[in-house]
């Protein structure tokens, strides 16, 4: 659209002139919408045992787990896998696989304070806000770094009482340094993780003060608080 401004100055005579100037004026930027926002796409609002409040994001797939190469799983029997993330990426479900993978590669070109700022802006526009992120359903902290960048996530998320939580197998890392990011260690516990998610063959094989895993987040929350240790039954 052209538009018309004047611009005031003075002539050789000192007397003020107005001229006239045109100029074509931007369109107006798109709406913002939540399919504006890239990080969108790799976020899924809750499953059958997640709220829907929770939303959830992957650092990669199952079937790439660096906890499982390092023989570090906890979700064994007998030498055999019963990791419930691993078996969704099976052909029954020829979607999943894949979407991990881009899941994986967006957290690996994204950096903490662009994840953050997109988490916070898709959330403003949400009718249901989220209330808490569930890190890593699947897979594990591919490397020390990976630790730090999901610590400085949490903390920023933290400021907006947003509660981020996750699971880890990797003993091998430091944790000694995260202080807002919630995290359930499987089977251990170290400087810097909050709980011990512990897996059992019996109940009444749990250690003293151990809570019991329902497997449905939607009616318990013991994992995104520090100091509730957990046990869940191999199955």
């Amino acid at each position: 659209m052209i538009k018309t401004t004047y611009h005031n100055h003075r002539d050789p005579k000192g007397r003020f002139k107005k001229t006239p100037f045109k100029f074509v004026e931007p369109p107006p930027p798109p709406p913002l919408t939540l399919n504006t926002i890239p990080l969108t796409k790799y976020l899924m609002s809750g499953n059958h045992k997640v709220p829907s409040t929770t939303a959830i994001f992957n650092m990669g797939p199952a079937s790439t787990c660096p906890s499982e190469k390092l023989g570090f799983c906890q979700a064994m029997i007998d030498g055999k896998s019963i990791c419930y993330a691993l078996k969704a990426e099976g052909p029954h479900r020829p979607g999943v696989l894949p979407y991990r993978r881009r899941q994986e590669s967006f957290w690996k070109r994204t950096t903490a304070e662009n994840f953050a700022f997109q988490f916070m802006l898709l959330n403003s526009i949400k009718k249901t806000p989220y209330t808490a992120l569930r890190f890593s359903e699947a897979g594990d902290f591919w490397s020390q770094e990976c630790v730090d960048k999901a610590e400085k996530i949490a903390s920023i998320l933290a400021a907006h009482r947003i509660i981020m939580y996750c699971y880890t197998a990797r003993r091998d890392l430091d944790f000694s340094k995260v202080k807002h990011l919630v995290i359930s260690g499987s089977g251990f516990k170290k400087e810097g993780i909050a709980n011990e998610f512990k897996m059992v063959e019996k109940v009444e094989n749990r250690p003293k003060g151990y809570g019991i895993c329902f497997g449905d987040c939607r009616i318990c929350n013991r994992c995104l608080y520090r100091g509730k240790n957990t046990v869940v039954v191999k199955h």
